[in-house]
């Protein structure tokens, strides 16, 4: 190739680079889409929940409701309240009478209601940094220690006040492990509560995400 033509072709590349889309990753925040349509509702009116896994010193049903007024007050521009029910423990949300009565003049309010259950169950585990070379089946050479698995489970109902009639009911079921075996109900309630408040919020309010999308630059 003679020097002229190099010079030629090396100023194309140069150009071709210069006008060429580079792609460049970026973090967009999409608005989330609620359940619920928009104006349903403007209070949200926190029940007793039921305690479907009850312990002598942890009262989980309460726990949860006192922990969703606080994140509700927090995250909702309109009206949270704290009503306590006296209901036979079988009432549930499909009962509109009792719904209507216990919302009446509060047309433009939703109930939310249901059970919990926190419990503990102490397992055996594989060390992660003392499983054998030689493979996972070599029993005399695995690391086994104990870990304590706590579950929280919530079903949940959201009911209409005008109506009595559900609106939305679902469960939550969230688990984590604990080296520790004496870490106490209320520290793994606090981190799996808050678990299932980021679920509850995405179908109350519908919260924005992040996702990943990539833009071509010149």
């Amino acid at each position: 190739m003679k020097p002229r033509d190099f010079i030629i072709v090396a100023i194309l590349l140069a150009a071709e680079a210069c006008f060429s889309p580079s792609p460049v990753p970026v973090q967009v925040e999409m608005p989330g889409v609620p359940v619920f349509p928009p104006g349903l509702f403007s209070e949200i009116i926190v029940t007793d929940f039921r305690d479907d896994a009850p312990a002598p010193d942890f009262a989980g049903g309460r726990e949860f409701q006192a922990f969703l007024v606080a994140e509700l007050g927090r995250a909702f521009k309109g009206k949270v309240s704290r009503m306590e029910l006296s209901r036979d423990r079988q009432a549930s949300a499909g009962v509109p009478e009792f719904w209507k009565k216990a919302g009446a003049g509060r047309d433009q309010a939703i109930f939310l209601t249901g059970s919990t259950g926190l419990v503990g169950q102490t397992r055996k585990a594989l060390e992660k940094n003392k499983l054998p070379a030689d493979g996972p089946f070599n029993v005399d050479r695995r690391g086994l220690i104990e870990q304590r698995r706590w579950t929280l489970s919530v079903d949940i109902s959201a009911v209409s006040a005008a109506t009595g009639e559900s609106l939305y009911q679902t469960t939550f079921r969230e688990e984590r492990d604990y080296i520790d075996l004496e870490k106490p109900a209320e520290f793994a309630f606090a981190e799996l509560a808050a678990r299932v408040r980021d679920h509850l919020f995405l179908v109350l309010f519908g919260a924005p995400t992040l996702e990943e999308r990539t833009l071509l630059r010149r």
